[in-house]
């Protein structure tokens, strides 16, 4: 049985995008890497390769806050005598609940809030429940964001598919959801569908949240695995051993001190699965056919850090770890996709319940004794069966997603999709690109303004330069689209002659990033960002850009003078005022930066990885404690660093660190 209703949690408000486009200001898709000597060159075959130079067209997702009131989202439910399945598919259909009736049990890591934090490509992210990745690591584009939602009326039973146009790599895919009127086992049928003729670089993880306890233990039929972690600003792939690796029992999570991702390498004879089990012998078992092969745990680890980052997300107490099924074995590479191919495969979650004794005694024998319960309960997984498309007698529409899908159908004169439909509506985003598409016209809006969307590639770049007469905004865009080629001299140019056309505070910030991140010459794009200020000075997204480039230039004066003439709603802005305290740190006024940098500070978008609030508050109080005791401050004095921090211990709550 299907059936939609509501579904009631605490939530903080998702806010609006950044207006901005990104012109090499994303860092997290700009993250670097490295390979220990135990990576085959065979092995790192697609590795680095497919990443992105750029979101765009996406708008960041940035907006966001940590007040929390009740919001009812739109929810699938999936129940028969077994299991209630709960799907979210305005939050890119996230799955958020699956509960076993025989057990009585939850079996995945449910949220008890909605809290967006900066973990994505697109910034916001949230945890729990199961996570359907597509296109790019980084996590879904549209994981925050509505999926077009639909009933299969089949045959052997309703099938509930989501499915969106994933932008970034102009492909289809799709989760249609399957439970038997008699079995204990959902299966998830996923698919990626590329009706072009270019090849793409390729990627999917369905990342799935269970709850962390101090005797959860993971189960996966490999005995290596790729071990990534976290250093500064870049990650580091080396080989672990499994259970054990150097001394520690890592199939327990509890045990490992530090974030940690664990790719584990699955033979290729052997079943293609992934579970955890409490104290008890109880927990969720994962399995797929073969064409997602990748299994992965991903741990935040036991350090005040990782500690901080679970309670972030959720509240006081909240622990979970990731297990994950992917289409490659690790993350760091995309795979190629080619031309017209549809690739597909078929999930399924189910209850583990095993004898406690023999889940946590000798690893191998539990592994064998999970597969022996694998194939009594699913069957063997190579072959997991789902209805047959062709079997669909009817489709009924719930829920809508963007119109960016059939706009693409429009632009391209074919279909995107052999099985989904993408109905016609307007909404605002897409509106201007109907008008062009439709009418050849692109009218400017009022300068003041904020661009809605943006598009890229070769189509919507010839109906721009064949416009009879061209504007500020036309120019714009123009420059936007060159700039996604990779044409950094064409997207200056557009940028510039749209200057002269009308001086704006998005033509002019547009080459103000230009300058500094591509062009290497922040002063030069200072010059430019002062003046998209003084044409919107209210604006939140541009005020963060102009307080980097001016704090990262030496101008610390005229930020702080600039920051002191804004609203009190903007002054509360946790971003802003970081680079307040970076200011006054760097003019030696350190009782000024302590009284932002402390324990009651809040950054609403501090990202994963992002050390800037940890390094801050330990060279702030190093030099204070250094001014307190007539002391010579020397950032390589390990006494000082030793006594100042005993004094001024960094609070748990600004801890966001994730490597040793």
């Amino acid at each position: 049985m299907i059936k939609f209703e509501k579904y009631t949690m605490p939530a903080a408000s998702i806010g609006p995008v950044n207006p901005m486009p990104d012109i090499k200001n994303v860092n997290y898709i700009h993250a670097g890497y490295e390979m220990t000597d135990k990576v085959t060159a065979q092995e790192s075959q697609y590795i680095g390769k497919g990443m992105i130079p750029t979101l765009l067209p996406y708008m960041l997702q940035d907006g966001y806050n940590r007040e929390k009131e009740l919001r009812s989202f739109n929810a699938a439910v999936l129940e028969n005598d077994y299991i209630k399945a709960v799907f979210l598919p305005e939050l890119g259909g996230r799955l958020w609940s699956l509960y076993d009736k025989s057990l009585g049990r939850e079996l995945l890591y449910v949220n008890p809030v909605f809290q967006p934090g900066n973990l994505g490509l697109r910034n916001a992210w949230f945890s729990g429940g199961v996570e359907f990745n597509v296109g790019i690591k980084g996590h879904n584009p549209l994981t925050c964001s509505p999926l077009w939602c639909c009933v299969h009326h089949n045959k052997e039973g309703d099938i509930l598919c989501m499915y969106e146009f994933e932008r970034i790599r102009s492909v289809v895919y799709s989760i249609s959801v399957h439970l038997p009127e008699d079995s204990p086992v959902l299966y998830v049928k996923c698919k990626i569908e590329n009706l072009t003729d270019d090849e793409k670089y390729m990627y999917w993880w369905s990342n799935i949240a269970v709850p962390e306890t101090k005797d959860t233990r993971v189960f996966v039929p490999a005995n290596d695995s790729f071990l990534s972690f976290y250093s500064e600003n870049h990650y580091i792939l080396d080989k672990a051993s499994i259970p054990v690796h150097e001394g520690v029992d890592v199939s327990y999570p509890s045990k490992i001190a530090s974030s940690r991702d664990f790719f584990y390498k699955i033979p290729p004879e052997n079943h293609k699965w992934i579970a955890t089990a409490d104290k008890d012998g109880i927990g969720l078992l994962q399995s797929s056919t073969k064409k997602l092969y990748g299994r992965k745990l991903f741990v935040w680890g036991q350090s005040q850090g990782g500690r901080n980052w679970n309670e972030w997300l959720s509240e006081e107490g909240s622990s979970y770890i990731e297990i994950q099924a992917g289409l490659s074995h690790v993350q760091l590479e995309h795979i190629p996709m080619p031309a017209n191919t549809t690739w597909e495969w078929v999930e399924a979650y189910t209850a583990l319940c095993l004898d406690k004794d023999v889940l946590h005694g000798d690893y191998k024998n539990a592994t064998t004794e999970i597969e022996k319960y694998l194939i009594n309960r699913v069957g063997n997984p190579d072959f997991l069966l789902f209805p047959k498309e062709e079997d669909c007698l009817s489709t009924e529409f719930i829920y809508k997603g963007s119109p960016w899908g059939n706009l693409e159908e429009s632009v391209r004169s074919l279909r995107i999709s052999n099985t989904f439909e993408f109905p016609y509506y307007e909404d605002e985003e897409t509106l201007l690109w109907t008008t062009l598409l439709k009418e050849g016209l692109f009218p400017a809006p009022s300068s003041d303004m904020p661009p809605v969307s943006y598009v890229t590639g070769d189509l919507w770049l010839s109906k721009l330069l064949s416009l009879h007469d061209q504007n500020w905004y036309s120019l714009l865009h123009i420059g936007v689209i060159k700039y996604a080629k990779g044409d950094i001299d064409g997207a200056k140019k557009a940028w510039e002659e749209s200057i002269d056309m009308l001086p704006t505070a998005w033509n002019l910030r547009n080459l103000a990033m230009l300058y500094k991140n591509e062009l290497g010459n922040p002063e030069k794009g200072k010059e430019y960002i002062l003046k998209a200020l003084a044409l919107k000075k209210d604006c939140y997204s541009l005020l963060k850009e102009v307080a980097a480039i001016l704090t990262e230039c030496g101008y610390d004066e005229l930020w702080l003078e600039i920051y002191s003439t804004l609203s009190l709603e903007l002054q509360k802005e946790g971003r802003l005022r970081l680079y307040c305290a970076i200011a006054y740190m760097n003019l030696d006024r350190l009782s000024n930066a302590a009284k932002i940098i402390n324990e009651r500070f809040v950054l609403n978008d501090i990202k994963e990885g992002e050390l800037s609030v940890s390094h801050l508050w330990f060279q702030l109080y190093e030099r204070i404690y250094a001014k307190e005791n007539d002391m010579t401050y020397s950032p390589d004095d390990d006494l000082l660093k030793k006594k100042a921090n005993k004094k001024y211990p960094l609070p748990k709550k600004l801890d966001f660190r994730m490597h040793d």
